[in-house]
């Protein structure tokens, strides 16, 4: 059986056969991948191998354990992440090599559980997988891995230098997928449950980057959809992504800092167009751990204490309309017990957001200071739903993350991953 969906193109693209194939005779039946267990549309291209069968719907068991999949299912919804991927994102641009070849999706009949996405001979985005991962309907193991291979395909056009660390190249696949998948939240809940205790962590810290692609949507709705793919043609070998956003905007450290808590802010209630609606069960959910001092301040927990641009919300009670609510803030870098990296460039900035109970978002006063008070009054005639202090860490000068350093070997990753995050501490005290 072969399937073929057709979408209409100038051109017909070609099927590009990678240099560990040359010797698989596409022709044969027999042969490991072949013509007669292909399906393709304009764009790409599947194969998968002979124990499947000429029909992947009906395939055998293998040790007991299901391995048919829907390959209409797998072209179409595949195909869709393509064109979003390829027209809005533009991941590819004109002179792409995936203007000649078809992208591939090579299935293996295994349990091992493989889904990765890549590119064959650095000429054409590529993905491989097994059938519990394209099982689902919704296939969002694929829209991910797919990103990668539109990551990869930026490099094979020699149009980028493969740089930021795995880290950022995840966050983004996770950014792509729930471009394609508004729901991808609840879909895969786990991440934001997981976040919501690690928010603290430093932005590019891997711990949240399979958690966390929210950075990213406040860049794409600021700097226009296809920004994420420009950041990985412009980046350059020794920066981290930060660093070349930083370049390709123009901010100074201090403005990066600004943007940054501008973007936390929005994300506790979600306040973005495109997610406000779909993100609204999450927003307002975040937690915080602090300590009681004496004479009415509180403390950061080392547990949640912010790394570099990570942060903390904390849920205010909502004073009455007409009635203020001051915080006084006190930055203490280089307190014990928490990590001492760099205290000389300490940095945070911390201010109010609320949540009106008409849905509307609303922005108090907001401080950078390692001492300040800073007030908010309520609006009369406008009742608060939620009322939030934002405290983030913001260093007065970039470094990279040890997490984040591009091109590291595994030994000096093993290294790396010891060095403490700088931790920036502090007390409050609310009013």
């Amino acid at each position: 059986m072969l399937l073929c969906l057709s979408f209409q193109l100038h051109a017909q693209k070609n099927i590009y056969i990678p240099k560990d194939l040359v010797n698989n005779d596409f022709n044969n039946p027999d042969s490991k991948y072949a013509y007669a267990r292909m399906a393709s549309t304009d764009n790409l291209v599947i194969f998968w191998e002979k124990p499947f069968g000429t029909n992947p719907a009906e395939a055998p068991l293998l040790d007991g354990k299901p391995m048919t999949w829907d390959a209409n299912n797998l072209l179409q919804r595949t195909e869709s992440f393509y064109k979003f991927f390829s027209d809005t994102l533009k991941f590819v641009k004109p002179g792409s090599k995936a203007e000649q070849y078809k992208m591939m999706i090579m299935v293996n009949y295994s349990l091992e559980g493989t889904a990765y996405g890549g590119d064959y001979d650095q000429q054409i985005g590529s993905l491989w997988v097994t059938p519990n991962r394209i099982q689902d309907k919704k296939l969002n193991c694929i829209a991910h891995e797919l990103g990668h291979s539109f990551q990869s395909q930026i490099t094979s056009d020699g149009q980028g230098e493969a740089w930021g660390g795995s880290g950022f190249f995840e966050m983004t696949s996770q950014w792509m997928l729930w471009q394609v998948n508004p729901l991808w939240m609840t879909d895969e809940e786990y991440h934001w449950k997981a976040f919501m205790d690690q928010t603290h962590l430093a932005f590019l810290s891997l711990g949240n980057i399979y958690h966390s692609p929210y950075v990213l949507e406040y860049w794409s709705e600021k700097r226009g959809l296809p920004f994420i793919a420009e950041m990985f043609r412009q980046g350059k070998k020794g920066e981290d992504p930060v660093m070349t956003y930083q370049r390709m905007t123009g901010l100074s450290q201090l403005q990066f800092n600004d943007e940054m808590f501008d973007a936390y802010r929005h994300l506790i209630t979600y306040d973005m167009d495109r997610v406000r609606e779909v993100a609204k069960p999450y927003a307002n959910r975040f937690t915080c751990k602090l300590d009681t001092l004496d004479n009415g301040w509180m403390q950061i927990n080392k547990e949640r204490c912010p790394q570099n641009y990570g942060f903390n919300a904390i849920r205010l009670n909502i004073p009455s309309p007409g009635k203020k609510v001051t915080v006084s803030f006190k930055g203490i870098a280089g307190a014990e017990g928490f990590n001492k990296v760099n205290i000389d460039k300490a940095g945070w900035r911390y201010g109010f957001v609320g949540l009106k109970k008409d849905g509307t978002t609303i922005y108090g006063a907001a401080g950078n200071q390692a001492k300040r008070q800073i007030l908010f009054k309520a609006p009369k005639g406008e009742p608060l739903a939620y009322l939030w202090l934002v405290v983030m860490g913001a260093p007065t000068e970039h470094w990279m993350n040890p997490d984040a350093i591009p091109n590291m070997s595994e030994n000096e990753h093993e290294k790396t991953a010891t060095q403490a995050d700088a931790e920036w501490p502090y007390q409050i005290k609310i009013q």
